[in-house]
């Protein structure tokens, strides 16, 4: 403890001292305490008493310092864990905004390339259906040609088959009337002549097949004729067929 001033003539009022304890006339005035005080503390007792309150201030102001050191200390650890937690904030927020804007960048390329694509892919089918327009057209057409020429073809051999016929039986008329004339002209000159009947039975009966071999002949290069004409229009069917297919 700090040395205590030096003692003068007289000490430091005490509260136990007599002036501290007289009233007016003499007497102490100490409201609800015992009666009059005793003899006046010597100054050894005064620095005794006042040694022991130094004492107990000191005690109380290390117990206080103590108190004051260790809400000091926990204050700083709160401050320390508070300035941990405002960095761990930061750093995590910045952590935060930078995945954010990461994935910001990310869907907005995923967008711009989704957005390119789908673009892309309605050209394309805007391209293909006028493609398939065209093409639709042009075979609409290739058909409708197609289905004339068939027609022109049909007609054609519609007036050959008839030209055709009409030949026939015209050469057919004609053997007819040439095979009977030479018919006639040859039983007169045999009938002139002086031949057996044996002779010109057998020269009638040659006349007579060369007349229905020329006659066969001549309805089978009719018929042969019709059918290929036949075949030619199940061919152009066909293929009409097969381009409308």
């Amino acid at each position: 403890p700090p040395p205590l001033p030096e003692c003068s003539g007289r000490g430091p009022p005490s509260p136990f001292g007599q002036d501290a304890a007289m009233g007016k006339g003499g007497k102490k005035k100490k409201k609800g305490g015992p009666g009059e005080a005793g003899v006046r503390l010597s100054v050894q007792e005064e620095w005794t008493s006042l040694t022991l309150q130094v004492e107990t201030l000191e005690r109380e102001l290390q117990v206080k310092s103590a108190h004051a050191e260790e809400a000091q200390r926990i204050e700083m650890e709160v401050r320390a864990k508070v300035d941990q937690m405002e960095e761990d904030f930061k750093a995590e927020q910045s952590t935060t905004f930078a995945v954010t804007a990461d994935m910001a960048r990310q869907y907005k390329a995923l967008q711009e390339e989704l957005i390119f694509k789908i673009n892309s892919l309605e050209t394309q089918l805007t391209e293909q259906k006028e493609e398939l327009d065209i093409t639709n057209h042009e075979l609409e057409e290739l058909i409708r040609d197609k289905d004339e020429d068939i027609e022109d073809k049909d007609k054609q051999i519609q007036q050959l088959n008839e030209r055709m016929n009409e030949m026939s039986q015209e050469f057919a008329n004609m053997l007819s009337e040439t095979l009977e004339l030479m018919r006639t002209q040859i039983g007169e000159k045999l009938q002139d002549t002086t031949d057996s009947e044996a002779n010109r039975a057998e020269f009638a009966q040659r006349l007579q097949d060369y007349s229905n071999k020329a006659y066969n002949a001549v309805s089978v290069n009719s018929r042969a004729i019709t059918e290929k004409g036949e075949k030619g229009d199940k061919g152009g069917d066909s293929a009409g067929n097969a381009i409308t297919g």
